[in-house]
């Protein structure tokens, strides 16, 4: 525990200032960024109604004030906590929750922060569970499971992957599907189809001949401090069979294949690429001047605050095998929702999660920001939050969300679980910027990368 923690807090000391510089950008998973500040503070109303439900009397008296790492700062996110805050009030009326607004990169930095100095949080929403857990951070949650909350109720991958050795330390409430997205438009425009995009070479022969007039065959989030760059690295390395922290010798001959293969992309690339956080990239995929990125079932999310056209042009895809596998693969996640070991408050915290995973509430989160989840929750009783949501492409965002669904279903394996991943997102994006500006060659960049990784295991280990 004390070893991820230091790592943790020197990374914070190292990029304070570089962290500082990008806060403003709010980078954000599940929805689109929209808010100012890196962390900010919403807490809900001091006052509500007289609760009229038929809870038992002594439920009623639970008192707390949880503190929830929110890593959600788009307004759909906002929406949501302010639902949560406000129905656990109806329910529980002395139970406050204070959401802490953050950016996902900085959320385990926050939580380490928090831990160290003792000054735990109650709950936090999670991806990947594999550093909180390492932190020791987390409460195991299989006690806790009843009537309310069951693990059957969960599609099994998602539970998985909030899941080590057995033990489960988050509930998830999101399915996180990874694919890519092309646009269509532009790929005919350019004299290709869809289904002519059966390898590499075939992405490569395509975004060549998609790259021009201001317009770019392919684009990336080379932005903050690495999260979306490391996501498309790893991404295109399962298309390849080859986790992206392998650094034996036997993967290496499949990594340098995925390093050459962006080397070699790069000149279809825009170079303010660098800056991009989510925002940008998809602010520039609705100027319809991309033809392919990576994405998630979050896409409808992060695409409409920039608008609408985009929808009738994009299809979700797996992207091409790589040359040395015969069949390609997508990583599949989840968000969900996790308790606090040191936090004095568990029992209010259960009870808000158990809320949190009602129809009412997760129903509406999964319509807005992707695929739910929980099985129980059918798409009737989500369908008038989807309406809600895109009221004017919700047949488009369904039609999306089912082709990730379809890509999972053939394609999907977890999610990789990286232990020091968020240090070792930092090295991959320094030597992905560099190669991508042909200041380095694939060969040094591999070299780059792997010495990096090796160190961020070598610190954690030792």
């Amino acid at each position: 525990m004390k070893k991820i923690l230091a790592l943790f807090l020197s990374v914070i000391m190292v990029l304070s200032f570089a962290l500082s510089g990008c806060a403003k950008k709010n980078q954000t998973d599940e929805g689109k960024a929209t808010n100012d500040k890196s962390e900010s503070t919403t807490t809900q109303s001091e006052t509500t109604k007289e609760d009229k439900s038929d809870d038992k009397s002594e439920d009623k008296e639970i008192s707390a004030n949880l503190r929830f790492l929110w890593p959600g700062t788009s307004e759909p996110e906002k929406r949501i906590a302010q639902k949560i805050a406000t129905t656990v009030q109806k329910q529980y009326p002395k139970v406050k929750i204070e959401f802490m607004e953050l950016v996902w990169a900085d959320i385990e930095k926050k939580l380490a922060v928090m831990v160290e100095s003792k000054d735990y949080p109650d709950m936090m929403q999670v991806q990947d569970v594999t550093n909180a857990v390492a932190m020791d951070a987390l409460e195991p949650l299989n006690g806790y499971l009843n009537d309310k909350v069951k693990a059957e109720d969960y599609i099994q991958a998602s539970l998985d992957y909030m899941t080590i050795d057995g033990t489960i330390y988050a509930i998830p409430a999101l399915a996180v599907i990874y694919s890519h997205a092309f646009n269509r438009e532009m790929i005919e425009g350019a004299g290709y189809k869809l289904e002519d995009l059966k390898s590499w070479d075939d992405i490569k022969a395509a975004a060549k001949a998609m790259t021009k007039n201001g317009k770019y065959g392919y684009a990336m989030a080379n932005g903050g401090t690495g999260r979306f760059t490391f996501r498309d690295y790893m991404m295109v390395c399962l298309t390849n069979g080859v986790n992206p922290d392998d650094t034996s010798e036997e993967a290496k001959p499949r990594i340098m294949e995925v390093l050459k293969f962006f080397y070699d992309m790069a000149d279809y690339m825009p170079k303010s690429q660098v800056t991009w956080l989510y925002p940008e990239l998809f602010k520039a995929w609705e100027a319809n001047s991309v033809g392919i990125m990576h994405t998630g079932a979050y896409y409808s999310a992060n695409i409409i605050t920039h608008g609408e056209t985009n929808f009738a042009r994009t299809e979700i895809m797996p992207f091409p095998k790589g040359p040395s596998v015969d069949k390609t693969q997508i990583m599949v996640g989840a968000s969900g929702i996790a308790l606090i070991k040191g936090s004095s408050q568990k029992e209010a915290a259960w009870k808000t999660l158990e809320i949190i995973m009602s129809p009412e509430i997760l129903g509406e989160w999964a319509a807005n920001l992707g695929v739910c989840a929980k099985k129980t929750i059918t798409e009737e009783q989500m369908e008038e939050f989807v309406k809600q949501a895109y009221p004017n492409v919700y047949k488009e965002h369904q039609r999306l969300i089912s082709q990730f669904v379809a890509a999972a279903n053939e394609y999907g394996v977890p999610m990789p679980k990286i232990l020091g991943q968020p240090q070792m997102e930092i090295v991959v994006q320094g030597a992905f910027n560099k190669m991508l500006n042909k200041e380095i060659t694939p060969e040094q960049a591999y070299e780059e990368i792997k010495a990096g990784i090796d160190k961020v295991k070598a610190d954690l280990a030792g």
